[in-house]
């Protein structure tokens, strides 16, 4: 079992292990071109509302991406006002860190802070941290600080803005790895977070096999397309396979 911090309370932490897909599932859909934008696409075959788009959650550093098992962490706002815990020298019970120590390299922390926005939930040294330990990325649903200072680490990090206010003795983490909502959208522990430029797509655990296989099966039929275009095909060759490209697109997937 890994050690914890001791930032937040034992019951807090709800799973300290997670169900994850094999590495050869995970760079297979970072070989998918267009990443999240496709899977989106996949998803939308299955029925599934489960993408946030890049206007909501931005990536702090261009060309971002990231793909990897979800740790989720929730936060909700303190009641007393940070001047009397600060005054009482409380500890902070903001608790993002405690999840780095739960993860396994390649997980992707997700951070519901929506609720203590615009008050921060992570912050460069946090960043370091995550990053020391393994974490392949963050996308917090709120706002983070000292953003150069995030642009400068090795890992993504997606937000929805950035901040002066810190979240210490303004947030406190209630819960690590249960399900938690951001824009929307439903992550559970082990869910794949498929992320990049275009925003970011969630494919839950179960169908993270399917969900390969229709993405796959789009990427193929447009490449067709796009490599007659290269060849300068004449418009007849392409009218013939832009439609079977979009017939593709309508075709119910296997499975």
């Amino acid at each position: 079992m890994n050690e914890v911090v001791g930032l937040v309370d034992e019951d807090v932490i709800r799973l300290r292990t997670i169900k994850r897909p094999a590495p050869e599932t995970i760079e297979a859909y970072r070989a998918l071109p267009d990443t999240s934008g496709l899977v989106a696409r996949a998803l939308d075959f299955f029925g599934l509302s489960a993408t946030i788009p890049g206007t909501e959650l931005r990536p702090l550093r261009a060309d971002s991406k990231v793909v990897g098992p979800a740790i989720t962490v929730r936060n909700i706002p303190e009641r007393e006002v940070p001047y009397k815990r600060w005054q009482d020298r409380a500890m902070t019970r903001l608790g993002e860190r405690e999840s780095y120590f739960v993860l396994e390299p390649g997980d992707v922390v997700v951070i519901d802070g929506v609720t203590v926005f615009p008050a921060s939930c992570l912050g460069p040294n946090s960043t370091a941290l995550a990053s020391a330990l393994g974490a392949a990325g963050i996308v917090v649903s709120g706002a983070v600080t000292g953003p150069s200072g995030i642009r400068n680490s090795l890992i993504p990090v997606w937000s929805r803005g950035v901040t002066t206010l810190t979240g210490h003795h303004r947030a406190t983490t209630v819960e690590i790895n249960g399900p938690i909502g951001i824009s929307g959208v439903r992550v559970d522990p082990g869910d794949l977070v498929v992320a990049d430029d275009s925003g970011i797509s969630i494919v839950p655990a179960e169908y993270i096999d399917p969900v390969l296989q229709r993405a796959r099966e789009i990427a193929a039929a447009g490449g067709r397309l796009r490599d007659l275009m290269s060849k300068q095909a004449d418009r007849e060759e392409l009218r013939v396979e832009l439609l079977a490209f979009m017939e593709q697109l309508a075709r119910r997937p296997k499975g």
